[in-house]
């Protein structure tokens, strides 16, 4: 079950900060308890603790780092199945840089209504096209790794795939506040890492504590030659914090603007013909009424004004009984726990003791 960054494979099954990113420790014993730390907030998250802490946390951690948290997260099957396909984080090798995030309901709220109005367009779409148009799969946040170790696994906000590609053809992310700072580099790591298989990325920059403000960036693939004469692929941003909502809350007066994409985005070159030209967009005003609708949304499930039963003919309310078989693995886990709490005391046990040891014989 690992998930570490250089083994290439399929796609598979938010935000400010409370401190400043964690600076890598100078030993291994001390990289070893941030390992430790990390592996403890990612349990947390696990057993639904912590749900009200910055949805954004980010690790400073060199690549041994990451593989000895790999390693970590192995050991317990639970946890590294929640690691894999539940949590959302994304690692930058170049920067040793290690995200967590747990997406707001505005964030999901907002993704969900971007990616169902692409998905209706895409079933609209007829005659010869429709053929590639029916093979275009909405992956989610399904992870995506990278042969080359220098680009790291990351999970998208949304993402569309062809059904026979091995990287989605459009990455979507929705960013604000602390993440719009890693947009650029998430654009990076998808584009250079996929040799440009990944066509388009789109980063839909939110306001909600500051403003209102909404924006729409867009990076695609461009090949340019350097001073040296050599080719470089970059990944080449086309479309600029293009405001789409203005800090008051107004929708942008633009008739042009909004999202544009063209049907053979949606896959690799290599899958994509020329001719697939069929338009998909959302309007400025689109992208508009989408985000003040997840807004009400979210805002709904936040203040708990929703609409809940009123009948409820119980006393009490029962949970189910745990089998033998369940009852027999938490007390596994339990002992597993308290002999790794044991082992890491005794382990700073005989380090303090080494340590104060080495002072002594050095003061005489």
């Amino acid at each position: 079950m690992s998930i570490r960054p250089h083994s290439r494979q399929q796609t598979t099954p938010p935000e400010s900060f409370t401190n400043p990113p964690l600076t890598p420790p100078p030993t291994d014993e001390k990289g070893l308890s941030l390992v430790s730390r990390i592996v403890e907030e990612i349990k947390n998250r696990w057993e639904g603790r912590n749900l009200t802490a910055t949805p954004w946390v980010v690790y400073s951690l060199d690549l041994k780092g990451y593989q000895e948290l790999q390693h970590e997260l192995e050991r317990d099957e639970s946890l590294c199945g929640f690691a894999q396909h539940k949590l959302r984080y994304d690692y930058f090798p170049s920067t040793s840089r290690l995200v967590i995030r747990m997406p707001t309901t505005l964030h999901e709220e907002f993704i969900t209504s971007i990616v169902d109005e692409i998905q209706v367009q895409l079933r609209s779409i007829q005659d010869r096209s429709a053929e590639f148009a029916n093979e275009i799969r909405s992956g989610g946040s399904a992870s995506i790794k990278f042969t080359d170790e220098e680009y790291g696994k990351h999970d998208p906000d949304a993402q569309f795939r062809h059904s026979k590609a091995q990287f989605p053809g459009v990455v979507i992310e929705v960013s604000y506040s602390q993440k719009r700072k890693d947009l650029e580099r998430l654009a990076d790591d998808y584009i250079l890492g996929s040799d440009s298989d990944i066509r388009v990325v789109v980063g839909l920059d939110i306001e909600y504590k500051t403003g209102k403000k909404a924006t729409l960036s867009v990076w695609r693939p461009n090949v340019i030659t350097n001073e040296a004469g050599e080719k470089e692929l970059v990944a080449q941003l086309i479309v600029a914090n293009q405001v789409f909502r203005d800090t008051n809350g107004n929708p942008s007066p633009s008739r042009t603007g909004g999202l544009r994409l063209r049907l053979r985005d949606f896959a690799t070159e290599a899958l994509a013909g020329a001719d697939l030209r069929d338009p998909i967009i959302l309007p400025a005003n689109k992208l508009y009424s989408l985000l003040e609708d997840a807004e009400d949304a979210a805002s709904v499930v936040g203040q708990q004004t929703g609409i809940i039963t009123t009948n409820k003919p119980w006393i009490r309310k029962r949970r189910r009984e745990s089998s033998p078989l369940e009852e027999l693995t938490q007390r596994d886990e339990k002992r597993f726990r308290a002999d790794e709490s044991r082992a890491a005391d005794q382990t700073r046990d005989d380090s303090s003791y080494k340590t104060g040891s080495t002072s002594e014989g050095e003061a005489s």
